[in-house]
């Protein structure tokens, strides 16, 4: 289990041929390979839903039955976690990683292997995380998509997984559910086309049975129903945006400066001469951007952030 990493998720396939042909855009879908499912559930608690719950510490998330979707949910204790299921209510088993150490140097080392940046622990621009569903036969979740990308390893069960690409939105930084009541002002904002009312119909299906592995990148459509009792590991990762790279970059070079220090003094005044100030000293500082920092090139920048060695 120490050496499992992004390889042995994807075999047969290289990850070379994965990170030309598929990453970070473009869906796959692995059929099941001998000995893959053993690797890395084999000696972990992801062997059936009973032994996770058995070593769960932290709260189940359930989800409820009004809106299939797993973020309309209510967190349990363990111990009530089994009685939901029964209830046909989905579970929801997040941060595996910490319940895991196994599980932990799985998703580290295929973090590592997509060279996803983290900016250190106190940024975690990356959220590498391990999430368990156990979803009752009949069960599943409705069309959304994610603003992270997800590697999906199906433990027991069957599950079918319709996706379609997303013509609405290229490279959402926020998740959305078909029929969800409202969008969100940032994501409102990254809409260039107008949202399907139902399954594309460029949508593909694929069955999910034990050891089959999916890969379905950020902002793809996507609805999922259990044909059986299903278990499935995801390990899923947030995508850093260079916006994201940029600004924490600039950050920590403007907090050099004493002058970009200086309180932002006066942007909701009531006094509109003092506010007017605020706003034109703001203007002088990034006047004086261009001067300051035009010898700076994007490597010495990245380095002196920590986001790359």
């Amino acid at each position: 289990m120490q050496s499992f990493n992004l390889s042995d998720l994807l075999s047969p396939m290289s990850t070379e041929d994965f990170l030309k042909s598929h990453w970070p855009k473009e869906p796959l879908f692995i059929a099941a390979q001998t000995g893959k499912l053993q690797a890395l559930v084999g000696s972990t608690q992801v062997q059936s839903l009973e032994s996770i719950v058995a070593a769960r510490t932290l709260k189940v998330r359930a989800c409820l039955p009004d809106f299939d979707d797993e973020y309309s949910s209510i967190h349990l204790d363990s111990k009530d976690a089994l009685k939901a299921y029964r209830n046909q209510m989905t579970l929801v088993f997040d941060s595996m990683q910490i319940q895991d150490c196994k599980v932990a140097t799985a998703l580290n080392n295929i973090r590592r292997d997509l060279g996803l940046v983290t900016g250190g622990e106190e940024n975690n621009l990356c959220k590498a995380r391990s999430i368990a569903y156990a979803t009752p036969k009949g069960a599943g979740t409705r069309l959304h998509f994610d603003a992270n990308v997800n590697f999906i390893l199906q433990v027991k069960g069957k599950k079918s997984w319709i996706l379609a690409p997303n013509k609405s939105v290229v490279n959402p930084t926020e998740r959305f559910t078909m029929g969800a009541p409202e969008i969100s002002k940032a994501l409102e904002k990254q809409f260039h086309d107008v949202l399907p009312s139902e399954i594309p119909d460029d949508a593909i299906e694929v069955l999910m049975e034990p050891g089959c592995v999916l890969f379905v990148p950020r902002g793809y459509w996507h609805t999922t129903t259990a044909e059986e009792d299903s278990l499935s590991l995801n390990f899923t990762f947030s995508q850093p945006t260079w916006a994201d790279i940029f600004t924490k970059s600039m950050q920590e070079l403007l907090l050099a400066s004493p002058e970009w220090r200086g309180l932002a003094d006066g942007l909701e005044s009531k006094n509109t001469a003092r506010q007017k100030n605020a706003i034109e000293h703001l203007q002088k500082l990034m006047t004086n951007l261009s001067e300051d920092f035009s010898d700076i090139s994007a490597e010495g920048l990245l380095r002196d952030a920590g986001l790359v060695k």
